[in-house]
């Protein structure tokens, strides 16, 4: 097949440190043709830095991504469609030795008339796929697989290729997802990583098309703001926590800590502004990952009382009920709180189940049965996230054990149930079974004591369901 005249080339020179890294390319040559296929004069961008020459014409030629992609001693090829020449070009990236010097050649060819060839000639001739495959493959090595952001091996490149002068001053932006451990462990790491590709999306869609930015750890991202005064990353900040705002997942909201420094002198070390800034997200995120826990666990509260019958005046049954024997039993004003809480929180862990399953009428099939018995330790996890609720996190995790260890998750029975669980596990299954649920008639009276004495000594402490029972039958009406 032969090319057509707007074919044209660009030869690079490798650029080592003294250690023998390699740190950028600088442009020797360009073809005869360059000129006449994109109306750039040679003259201004011969001798140049390829670093510098992306920030002056990184809308030019696809230019960013090849410059992102090519390494020495490394082939690759792909296509792309540039818009300002209306052509699409196959992008061939290939080493040329040279008089003892490392080369590296970017040959465009102007391969418009295969591109718009029919798609069964594509596939016949397999070029499509072809230039697919090696498009995918050039990326692998700088791209993070799950955002497809840029990963730490291209953010390291880079920050020593555009650590110039011609580009001071030089921003950057440390963040850092609030809760993502949280995320994980309540609700499954399927959930986290859509968090973290949500998250991604809000960052890269609040920057300009000259800021880079990568995921460089498991919450951890940069963001490189080349000739960017410090006011105009906070700006950016400012944009970012906006859409956090107004995006959430789910029943999840967005989060992320960020702290920005600038270096503004060629002297200082990008390493120490790197620091600066991740010093600075940090001190942010004492205060913002506190912040933001808070506001989960209550817009969590909220959502529960939509999906589920864990309501507001559920809770303050329970906890009178609860009380009622506490008193009895002249528990300590410790165990007191423990119970309060346990009856304010104890099926948080509900948020990660199914809304179908938690809604259903009827009766729960096994599948369905097993996933509702995750919630205690969803809860569990939940509660080892906040300070104001961690006490009781193992209460959380056990408060359907049983008397005689039949319950779940099957840990303890008898008295190695702290008298707290024991307590309120009669508790909430007589307001339970007083009160309409999906899954089960309303019982009177008479009939929820009658079966928690039935239960007593296998799914109840039968001393405590002794005393619960005289309790109310002493109330003068139906709690």
């Amino acid at each position: 097949m032969e090319y057509p005249s707007t074919d044209f080339y660009l030869k690079f020179k490798v650029i080592y440190n003294k250690e023998g890294n390699f740190i950028d390319y600088v442009l020797q040559y360009i073809s005869d043709a360059f000129y006449d296929a994109v109306k750039i004069e040679p003259r201004r961008l011969l001798g140049k830095k390829f670093s510098d020459i992306v920030v002056d014409y990184s809308d030019k030629l696809y230019l960013k991504e090849v410059y992102f992609s090519m390494l020495p001693n490394k082939t690759l090829k792909f296509d792309m469609y540039i818009d300002e020449l209306n052509r699409w070009y196959l992008i061939n990236i290939f080493t040329d030795k040279g008089n003892d010097e490392d080369l590296v050649v970017a040959y465009y060819a102007d391969v418009t008339d295969i591109r718009n060839c029919s798609e069964k000639e594509l596939v016949s001739d397999g070029i499509e796929n072809e230039i697919t495959d090696l498009k995918n493959k050039a990326r692998q090595y700088y791209r993070d697989k799950l955002t497809g952001l840029y990963n730490k091996n291209f953010f390291e490149e880079e920050l020593s290729r555009l650590d110039t002068k011609r580009q001071l001053p030089i921003s950057i932006i440390m963040a850092d997802i609030n809760g993502l451990k949280l995320i994980n462990d309540a609700f499954g790491h399927s959930m986290g990583d859509r968090a973290l590709i949500k998250s991604a999306e809000i960052m890269k869609d609040s920057l300009r098309n000259e800021d880079i930015i990568s995921r460089v750890g498991g919450d951890e991202f940069i963001i490189f703001l080349p000739r960017t005064e410090e006011e105009v990353a906070h700006d950016i900040i400012d944009r970012i926590k906006q859409k956090c705002e107004s995006s959430s997942l789910d029943y999840i909201k967005i989060s992320i800590s960020m702290g920005a420094a600038t270096k503004t002198d060629k002297n200082e070390d990008i390493k120490k502004i790197l620091k600066k800034a991740e010093d600075r997200m940090y001190f942010k995120k004492l205060k913002e990952s506190k912040e933001a826990k808070t506001a989960m666990i209550s817009f969590l509260k909220s959502r529960l009382e939509i999906i589920t019958y864990e309501t507001k005046s559920h809770y303050e049954r329970l906890k009178y009920l609860t009380m009622m024997v506490a008193e009895e039993l002249k528990l300590s004003i410790y165990e007191k709180e423990e119970l309060r809480l346990l009856c304010e929180f104890h099926d948080i862990g509900k948020i990660g189940i199914s809304k179908t399953i938690l809604q259903k009428e009827g009766a729960l099939n096994s599948e369905e049965w097993e996933d509702v018995k995750r919630h205690s330790e969803i809860g569990y996890y939940i509660a080892k996230e906040f300070r104001d609720v961690n006490s009781i996190d193992e209460l959380i995790l056990i408060h359907h054990e049983r008397w005689d260890g039949k319950g779940y998750p099957g840990l303890l029975k008898k008295e190695g149930i702290p008298i707290v669980a024991r307590i309120f596990a009669i508790a909430d299954a007589y307001d339970v079974m007083v009160n309409e649920r999906p899954y089960k008639n309303i019982m009177t009276k008479e009939e929820a004591l009658n079966e928690i004495r039935e239960q007593s000594g296998k799914q109840f402490d039968p001393y405590i369901a002794d005393l619960f029972i005289q309790l109310i039958e002493k109330e003068k009406k139906v709690v």
